[in-house]
């Protein structure tokens, strides 16, 4: 007698359970998971010569734009300036700064802008770039 009064309680939470399984998790919950972490975290993180700023770099120069002033930077990983380089903008008033991160493999060059910079400093960051690598 007592199993059959536990039979439906048992068939509910396997139905649930099977509910629960066809549902594909959110992305930010396959984030946060064993595995998808980690890659997750991986893709966030820019190259430790960036962080570290320890690099090989170029004397900076000032700039003026909309009647702010600027300085322009730029550096590359060490032994490898070909293949990654930075551009950077420092607001003279140490409030923001934003970059142009370009990484070149055999085929193809990757460019990402770092810290949300506007169409104006996106046009100052890869001419900056292009000055740099007049080859390219």
């Amino acid at each position: 007698m007592r199993i059959s009064r536990l039979l439906p309680a048992i068939i509910a939470l396997a139905t649930c359970d099977a509910a629960l399984a066809t549902t594909p998790p959110t992305t930010a919950e396959l984030a946060g998971t064993d595995g998808f972490h980690q890659a997750y975290q991986a893709m966030l993180t820019l190259p430790s010569w960036v962080i570290t700023a320890h690099a090989t770099s170029v004397p900076v120069s000032n700039f003026s734009a909309n009647g702010k002033d600027y300085i322009l930077g730029h550096m590359c990983r060490p032994h490898d300036c070909a293949a990654e380089q930075l551009e950077v903008i420092f607001s003279k008033d140490h409030s923001a700064a934003w970059g142009l991160l370009s990484i070149r493999n055999e085929t193809s060059l990757r460019q990402n802008f770092l810290g949300a910079p506007d169409a104006a400093m996106q046009k100052i960051l890869l001419k900056a770039y292009q000055d740099n690598n007049p080859s390219d």
